[in-house]
Protein backbone atom coordinates (compact mmCIF):
# COMPACT_ATOMS: atom_id res chain seq x y z
CA UNK A 1 0.00 0.00 0.00
CA UNK A 2 1.28 3.45 -0.80
CA UNK A 3 1.94 5.82 2.07
CA UNK A 4 0.19 8.71 0.34
CA UNK A 5 -3.19 7.00 0.11
CA UNK A 6 -3.11 5.61 3.64
CA UNK A 7 -1.96 8.96 5.02
CA UNK A 8 -4.84 10.75 3.30
CA UNK A 9 -7.30 8.18 4.60
CA UNK A 10 -6.00 8.50 8.16
CA UNK A 11 -6.15 12.31 7.93
CA UNK A 12 -9.75 12.09 6.71
CA UNK A 13 -10.71 9.74 9.54
CA UNK A 14 -9.19 12.10 12.11
CA UNK A 15 -10.47 15.36 10.58
CA UNK A 16 -14.04 14.40 9.61
CA UNK A 17 -15.49 14.24 13.14
CA UNK A 18 -13.81 17.51 14.12
CA UNK A 19 -15.18 19.29 11.05
CA UNK A 20 -18.66 17.84 11.63
CA UNK A 21 -18.75 18.98 15.26
CA UNK A 22 -17.39 22.44 14.41
CA UNK A 23 -19.89 22.99 11.59
CA UNK A 24 -23.03 21.56 13.14
CA UNK A 25 -22.41 22.08 16.83
CA UNK A 26 -23.64 20.08 19.75
CA UNK A 27 -26.57 18.52 17.89
CA UNK A 28 -24.24 16.35 15.82
CA UNK A 29 -22.42 15.23 18.92
CA UNK A 30 -25.65 14.44 20.77
CA UNK A 31 -27.15 12.55 17.83
CA UNK A 32 -23.99 10.56 17.18
CA UNK A 33 -23.57 9.62 20.83
CA UNK A 34 -27.23 8.69 21.17
CA UNK A 35 -27.37 6.46 18.10
CA UNK A 36 -23.85 5.09 18.64
CA UNK A 37 -24.83 3.97 22.12
CA UNK A 38 -28.02 2.42 20.77
CA UNK A 39 -26.02 0.55 18.12
CA UNK A 40 -23.51 -0.67 20.70
CA UNK A 41 -26.18 -1.81 23.16
CA UNK A 42 -28.02 -3.81 20.50
CA UNK A 43 -24.93 -5.96 20.07
CA UNK A 44 -24.00 -4.73 16.60
CA UNK A 45 -20.41 -5.02 15.48
CA UNK A 46 -18.18 -1.93 15.37
CA UNK A 47 -18.78 -1.10 11.71
CA UNK A 48 -22.56 -1.39 12.03
CA UNK A 49 -22.59 0.71 15.21
CA UNK A 50 -20.50 3.40 13.47
CA UNK A 51 -22.86 3.37 10.48
CA UNK A 52 -25.92 3.62 12.73
CA UNK A 53 -24.29 6.47 14.67
CA UNK A 54 -23.46 8.38 11.50
CA UNK A 55 -26.87 7.93 9.92
CA UNK A 56 -28.58 8.70 13.23
CA UNK A 57 -26.59 11.91 13.59
CA UNK A 58 -27.57 12.94 10.08
CA UNK A 59 -31.24 12.19 10.75
CA UNK A 60 -31.08 14.07 14.06
CA UNK A 61 -29.60 17.14 12.34
CA UNK A 62 -32.08 16.97 9.46
CA UNK A 63 -35.04 16.76 11.85
CA UNK A 64 -33.73 19.67 13.90
CA UNK A 65 -33.15 21.74 10.78
CA UNK A 66 -36.64 20.90 9.46
CA UNK A 67 -38.27 21.98 12.73
CA UNK A 68 -36.31 25.24 12.71
CA UNK A 69 -37.31 25.99 9.13
CA UNK A 70 -40.97 25.30 9.92
CA UNK A 71 -40.80 27.60 12.97
CA UNK A 72 -39.22 30.41 10.93
CA UNK A 73 -41.84 29.96 8.21
CA UNK A 74 -44.66 30.30 10.75
CA UNK A 75 -43.06 33.42 12.25
CA UNK A 76 -42.61 34.89 8.78
CA UNK A 77 -46.27 34.23 7.93
CA UNK A 78 -47.40 35.86 11.21
CA UNK A 79 -45.25 38.91 10.53
CA UNK A 80 -46.58 39.11 6.98
CA UNK A 81 -50.16 38.86 8.23
CA UNK A 82 -49.56 41.63 10.82
CA UNK A 83 -48.04 43.82 8.15
CA UNK A 84 -51.09 43.34 5.92
CA UNK A 85 -53.44 44.21 8.78
CA UNK A 86 -51.62 47.45 9.56
CA UNK A 87 -51.50 48.54 5.90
Amino acid sequence: MKDSSSGGLLAFIAAAPVVLICCSGKAALIGTVLFGTAGFLTGANLLTAALVATLGGIVFLAARNFMRMRKHKREFEKDDQRERQTS
